[in-house]
């Protein structure tokens, strides 16, 4: 069977091509030491455009997700899932071309002295003018850029646009502030008007504070040709690998260990938002569909606290080891609940159901103390594990016997609660006897306030 030649360019042109551009400027990053010389030199002033890249990636994926909530509910969903792909392509995009503009300004500058470069008409006049000299253009991935930036980014005017003009300010200010600090060559051959001197060459200052064995050899970024003196390259080659761990480092907090709880936080604040508004526009599609995002956010958070054993909700520098293991199992757990909690009260809003479950608990409390009860246990547990740190006899007077007795009080109580419930199951008539052996009194005190609680529900 013949392929189609058409859809293969197609896929080569929007997702294979870019990768594979991708993939050499990393390997070129990797391995050519002018182009590692060059970034080290001016990573303070690159560092405003890459905190306009991190704040415009998740400004554009938050911007996303709260545009969905005008659609559908299977949209939102589908957008909640979409999220973090979203936030790390965006981040990725962004971070391509401007590792290929600063790699067409490196390279322009080794190339100044033999072979001039020539401006356009916009460019020689902001150069003459205002001393800026943007450098040459960057390569742009036009299709995953179209997808990933553009559209998001359209997304986030609609939503913000005071932001998001606000976030095109920071990056183009960003922008020409790089270019202006660090021209790539003279704004001309000759004097500049008004009597200022045109900036000095790049070549000039290289040669002056970094010694090369073969400047020919530098025009080349992909050749290992351009290399410092033999005396100092024990000393680069730990600088690099210091700086290369340290990008990784903050890589990986930034798009992984992080990305989890930025999304746990999105999808919750957005089902909070739906809550609000839906209370107070009286809007029972509103509520349930708020509802229906803070429990996807609680499952999300609990499941990943149960496979992970750390404490959901938290970023990578929060993440303390005295709230891993057990602590973050219960917690994820009780998570879990709360969250199936939640959903069940979205799917009760949204089929008009809701009034007639809340009638039906006042006569069969069951369905609601069962997992009640859970959360009692779960909350015991917590109360009476020990902490790691050390608090002294002091400490363990005040602090940890009281704590420990009230975790084994509320232990009791969800377990008591779970024994009533398989009593109930297994002899209804002996359990029906011992709840007659409570007061009057007792007995309508708690009816009050069970009847109390359902009506705060309504």
């Amino acid at each position: 069977m013949t392929e189609n030649p058409l859809a293969l360019r197609i896929l080569r042109y929007a997702l294979l091509d870019p990768i594979d551009d991708a993939r050499d400027i990393l390997r070129r990053l990797q391995n050519n030491e002018a182009f590692q010389h060059y970034l080290r030199k001016r990573a303070l002033r690159a560092l405003p455009l890459v905190v306009g890249i991190v704040l415009t990636s998740l400004a554009s994926c938050a911007a996303a997700v709260f545009f969905s909530l005008r659609g559908t509910l299977l949209a939102l969903v589908a957008m909640v899932l979409v999220a973090p792909i979203v936030l790390v392509a965006s981040f990725s995009v962004q971070a391509y071309v401007l590792l290929s503009w600063l790699e067409g300004r490196s390279l322009a500058k080794l190339q100044e002295h033999r072979r001039p470069r020539h401006r356009g008409p916009i460019g020689q006049w902001l150069a003459r003018r205002y001393r800026i000299d943007m450098g040459p253009l960057p390569r742009v991935p036009w299709i995953p850029a179209l997808v990933f930036f553009l559209l998001p980014a359209a997304m986030l005017a609609k939503v913000a646009t005071q932001f998001a003009a606000g976030l095109a300010v920071f990056q183009i200010v960003a922008a020409i502030f790089y270019a202006r600090r660090d021209p790539v060559s003279g704004v001309d051959h000759s004097p500049a008007r008004g009597g200022v001197d045109a900036p000095m060459s790049f070549v000039v200052t290289l040669l002056r504070k970094v010694r090369l064995h073969k400047p020919a050899g530098d025009l080349d970024f992909a050749s290992h040709a351009a290399r410092p003196g033999t005396g100092t390259r024990t000393w680069r080659l730990r600088s690099f690998v210091q700086s290369v761990s340290r990008f990784l480092r903050f890589l990986v907090e930034l798009c992984l260990l992080n990305l989890l709880p930025f999304v746990e936080y999105c999808v919750l604040v957005a089902g909070i938002y739906s809550i609000v508004e839906g209370r107070r526009s009286a809007t029972e599609r509103d509520v349930a569909l708020g509802m229906l995002l803070v429990g996807i956010a609680l499952l999300l958070a609990g499941l990943a606290s149960i496979v992970t054993k750390r404490m959901s909700f938290r970023f990578y520098r929060s993440a303390r080891t005295s709230y891993a293991g057990a602590t973050a199992l219960i917690t994820g757990m009780m998570q879990v609940i709360v969250g199936g909690l939640a959903v069940a009260t979205a799917h009760a809003l949204a089929t008009h159901v809701w009034q007639a479950r809340l009638d039906a608990l006042l006569t069969n409390p069951w369905p609601l103390l069962i997992p009640l009860g859970l959360l009692v246990i779960g909350a015991g547990l917590l109360l009476v594990r020990r902490s790691s740190s050390y608090v002294g006899p002091l400490g363990t007077v005040l602090f940890i016997l009281p704590k420990t007795l009230t975790g084994i009080a509320v232990l009791g109580a969800g377990a008591s609660i779970l024994v009533g419930w398989a009593w109930n199951i297994y002899d209804p008539q002996a359990f029906l006897s011992f709840v007659r052996l409570v007061p009057d009194e007792d007995m309508k005190l708690l009816a009050n306030w069970w009847s109390a609680a359902i009506a705060l529900l309504r």
